[in-house]
């Protein structure tokens, strides 16, 4: 978190307190229905997804949130891998795409020792990756390009960690190793930049405050965040499928990741411009 900076302070008044309440009420139930079954559906490709999906637009809709979706989705029925990159704001955007699509995440390795989170990303067949360089990489490099082999689709925050909300930070290229390949070659991989933005409370426009306030950056603590986004007004937030790239095998890891950085800036700078892509995107097969 940026010096000096603070969560916008929750009032203790009775009705931000009842609606906390209910929504954690709500999404503890949720949980409690949704996670025995969910231990034995996370061992079938076919359904693996489908209970996290309805797990996350239970909380999106307790906490009255509207996810705008544009561009093109990722195609789900062409059973092929794709690797979905994006800009990285909050633990929450894991919740914002899971319920647009379904799809898994690759998620730092310290997130498995995190109270009920790491266990829900385990849930949610995450794949866990180190910051260490060597062995390890190619390692994770390889289960990436097996999950993607199997058609699956991955999501890489490829910054490597969250941001502001206001910018794009560099992305790394390590992970893109796994669409180098000859999976990459044959045309078996997809590879996709997306954007994703908090625009707008109460359908009004965010502030540059309001929008790193919803950014879970730095040495941040983890309730007092989590607390904050539960308590929340309503929120919009957009998210935009950038056009796949071609032609993989002509470029190189890095050369992938300055692509798609620059995508995924120029999406968010429209988003902040209030000018976002003009192609809403066909969510009917989803």
């Amino acid at each position: 978190m940026h010096q000096g900076m603070r969560l916008p302070f929750i009032e203790l008044s009775p009705r931000p307190i009842i609606k906390l309440t209910f929504r954690l009420s709500g999404f503890f139930a949720a949980l409690v229905v949704l996670v025995p079954p969910q231990l034995l559906l996370m061992h079938v490709p076919r359904w693996r997804y489908v209970l996290p999906g309805l797990f996350f637009k239970i909380m999106l809709k307790l906490l009255a949130v509207r996810v705008e979706l544009t561009g093109a989705l990722p195609d789900m029925s062409a059973r092929r891998g794709t690797l979905l990159v994006a800009n990285h704001v909050s633990w929450f955007d894991i919740a914002l795409i899971g319920a647009a699509l379904p799809t898994g995440f690759i998620a730092k390795n310290e997130v498995k020792g995190w109270p009920l989170f790491g266990q829900l990303a385990r849930l949610n067949n995450t794949l866990f990756v180190t910051r260490r360089i060597g062995q390890h990489v190619k390692k994770e490099g390889d289960a990436l390009a097996h999950r993607l082999a199997r058609g699956e689709t991955m999501v890489l925050f490829a910054e490597g960690t969250s941001s502001d909300g206001l910018r794009v930070l560099p992305f790394k290229s390590t992970l893109l190793s796994a669409v180098e390949g000859p999976l990459g070659e044959r045309g078996e991989i997809s590879l996709q930049a997306m954007t994703l933005a908090y625009t707008r409370l109460h359908n009004i426009a965010m502030s540059r405050r309001q929008r790193m306030a919803y950014g879970w950056i730095g040495d941040m603590s983890f309730v007092p965040h989590f607390l904050f986004v539960f308590a929340g007004p309503p929120l919009t937030v957009d998210i935009v499928f950038h056009p796949p790239l071609e032609d993989l095998p002509a470029h190189n890891r890095k050369t992938l990741a300055r692509r798609l950085h620059g995508q995924v800036s120029q999406g968010l700078e429209g988003l902040m411009r209030a000018t976002p892509h003009p192609v809403a995107a066909d969510t009917s097969d989803a």
